[in-house]
């Protein structure tokens, strides 16, 4: 029997700015300032595999199949091949790992493979879910959803409740659902466990969707001919940019195409120096003067985020006793904003910015997209006007916010099972200096604490420390920031669980369909 041929494999993922006040005026209440620039990115090195099996090949010994893929795509993906492969001729179906690899053949028969710019782990994001089920409930698409190994419990228990249990999910036009019943069954005979849904079926395929450590695809001459903004679909025929691993210009900024190519991507609030380090990069124009970039510090190691309907809990272990089954409760907040500030965070992460704001390819400045009309993008517009309101009369260029730590911990109370945090934040006071780099000139120095919503003046540094007034309301502004910090604690705790790669399985499909939709974030603010 002819194996299903294995094509080469590139997998790796492709690959700012912050909020600040200017005097007088107040574009979409962020000013353009004097910052640092930092080095653009270089181009990730592109590992490209030229497929080792002639597309009529009759015959192969798997291993050398397998010999073709790089060491690092030994994933679940190449399992399921390995699986699939000694079953399925590759006239029914070709296994292509990388479906946008530049070297492939023509589409004689419909394939099933990943994507370069959609990584492990790269979960939908609320507009992908929309749009997936939004074509799932019109009849253009299926899915089909496999994991790795089987449990005694329910197809979703399975899906959700194992961290270590692979789960890959394939996207497909509805003409292929012949070829995606074929992958169905030929992966539950090797031990898989395959789910499809189809619009008929009267199931719910969204939670399973939206919950996909892996997401793959048939490419097929049905599926190029549908009209439709399911990523998965977008993406076939799409081919890697040379010298790239990325089907896109610009990757990090995939979901914005407005974004300008010719500004900065990044900022990082590092760049700013502090009381004895001063900023010794080359300085541009960058938007923005409210800058988040710190990762949370925790009083334990967490091993999974669970959303139950209206709040978080954090599932984890004692780090000094490695007790495990410690449960937190995360203060109660607005969804809405927290879904807001989760977006935020992820996009952070996505960018490598510290950035709260957009800039688009007129140079006009805007809220980030993950912050735009909702009510958490509104109160970041007032916050940043505060500044110049209380201190107007220092001879300077330009604010920035910006969060110097952020640490959670368990409630004061011994047998509490309620996290709250502290958050350290810093207003400074801008201007350039001879040679054009931006210079803090005066720095107020913040904390806030949860538990009781309040915010303690800790003190100042900087040049122009003589020039504050006695009469300057300097608790006044820490008591308006209080909300802004609040929002520093959960982006922080965000991104800390993301980049440790944290579980965020069950509640995961609710959360992500929160409309978040709130106060309209004007492009000026007076």
């Amino acid at each position: 029997m002819m194996f299903a041929r294995i094509s080469g494999f590139d997998p790796s993922p492709p690959g700012g700015v912050g909020c600040g006040g200017r005097r007088k005026y107040f574009p979409v209440g962020f000013g353009l300032g004097v910052l640092p620039r930092t080095p653009a990115a270089p181009h990730a090195t592109r590992q490209r595999l030229t497929s080792c099996i002639a597309h009529n090949l009759s015959f192969c010994f798997l291993g050398l199949l397998l010999f073709c893929i790089p060491v690092y795509a030994q994933d679940a993906v190449e399992d399921l091949f390995q699986a699939l492969a000694g079953e399925i001729p590759a006239a029914e179906l070709e296994l292509v790992p990388n479906l946008n690899e530049r070297d492939l053949g023509s589409l004689d028969a419909p394939r099933l493979g990943s994507f370069a710019d959609l990584p492990p782990g790269g979960y939908p994001t609320s507009a992908e879910i929309e749009a997936w089920e939004a074509a799932f409930r019109a009849g253009e698409i299926g899915g089909l959803a496999v994991i790795s190994d089987t449990a005694n419990v329910s197809f979703l228990e399975s899906w959700l409740g194992d961290f270590e249990r692979k789960r890959l999910f394939v996207s497909f036009a509805d003409d292929d659902v012949e070829t995606a019943l074929l992958v169905a069954r030929i992966a539950g005979q090797q031990g898989y466990e395959a789910l499809p849904f189809r619009l008929d079926d009267g199931s719910s395929a969204g939670e399973f969707y939206a919950t996909a450590q892996y997401r793959l695809a048939i490419d097929s001459r049905a599926a190029r001919r549908l009209r439709t903004d399911v990523t998965e679909m977008e993406l076939l025929g799409e081919r890697l940019r040379r010298d790239s691993a990325s089907v896109f210009r610009d990757p990090p900024n995939r979901d914005d195409r407005s974004l300008s190519r010719n500004e900065p991507r990044i900022f990082r609030k590092i760049t700013l120096g502090d009381e004895f380090n001063q900023p010794t990069i080359e300085e541009i124009v960058v938007p923005g003067g409210i800058a988040l970039g710190e990762s949370a510090e925790l009083d334990f190691v967490p091993v999974e985020l669970v959303f139950d309907g209206d709040s978080f809990i954090l599932h984890g272990i004692d780090s000094a006793s490695g007790t495990n089954g410690i449960s937190r409760r995360l203060p109660g907040d607005d969804p809405a904003t927290l879904k807001s500030l989760f977006d935020l965070s992820s996009r952070s992460i996505r960018t490598r910015s510290d950035a709260v704001v957009d800039l688009d390819i007129d140079r006009r400045v805007s809220i980030s997209s993950a912050l735009r009309d909702t009510g958490a993008g509104y109160a970041f517009l007032f916050a940043d006007t505060l500044p110049f309101e209380h201190l107007d009369y220092l001879p300077v260029t330009k604010s920035v916010i910006i969060d110097t730590g952020v640490s959670w911990s368990r409630s004061g109370v011994e047998s509490s099972l309620l996290q709250e945090f502290e958050t350290g934040f810093e207003v400074r006071f801008l201007s350039a200096d001879s040679m054009r780099i931006a210079q803090t000139r005066l720095a107020l120095e913040y904390e806030y604490d949860s538990a009781s919503g309040t915010v303690r003046y800790d003190g100042n540094w900087g040049r122009y420390v003589s020039r504050l007034r006695e009469s300057t309301d300097v608790d006044g502004l820490g008591a308006g920031l209080a909300e802004l910090a609040r929002y520093a604690g959960w982006v922080a705790l965000f991104r800390r669980l993301e980049q440790d790669a944290v579980p965020f399985l069950k509640g995961r499909y609710q959360f992500m369909k929160i409309d978040k939709a709130g106060r309209e974030t004007p492009r000026r603010f007076r």
